[in-house]
């Protein structure tokens, strides 16, 4: 099965987790529920304004720079209201940070 571009559908990996969890439970003989949520529908439940149109339109010119230019293993960002090339592997690597949701970077 394709989706509208032409791309193979993948399964949903979800569904296919909470049932192993699910089974293992089972055989462990405790009791347990979970509620599956699709996080799609979580993500952003607006349409995109004209400040989201811009950022992702920059973004996407960036890129195409960035892939004509020859260099690959790179994604493109914003840092302190400059776009620049971020090595991919750099990102990775890096430990994860929290999010103040009370701060300016949480909108």
């Amino acid at each position: 099965e394709t989706d509208a571009g032409g791309n193979k559908k993948l399964a949903d990996v979800g569904p296919w987790l909470k049932d192993q969890i699910m089974a293992r439970f089972n055989e462990v003989k405790l009791p347990l529920t979970i509620k599956y949520i699709d996080p799609t529908y979580m993500i952003r439940a607006v349409p995109p304004n004209s400040n989201d149109r811009v950022y992702c339109s920059v973004l996407a010119q960036n890129s195409v720079h960035a892939a004509m230019a020859g260099f690959t293993g790179v994604t493109c960002g914003r840092i302190q209201n400059r776009y620049v090339f971020l090595p991919i592997e750099a990102l990775v690597k890096s430990p994860s940070k929290r999010v103040d949701v009370c701060g300016r970077w949480f909108q």
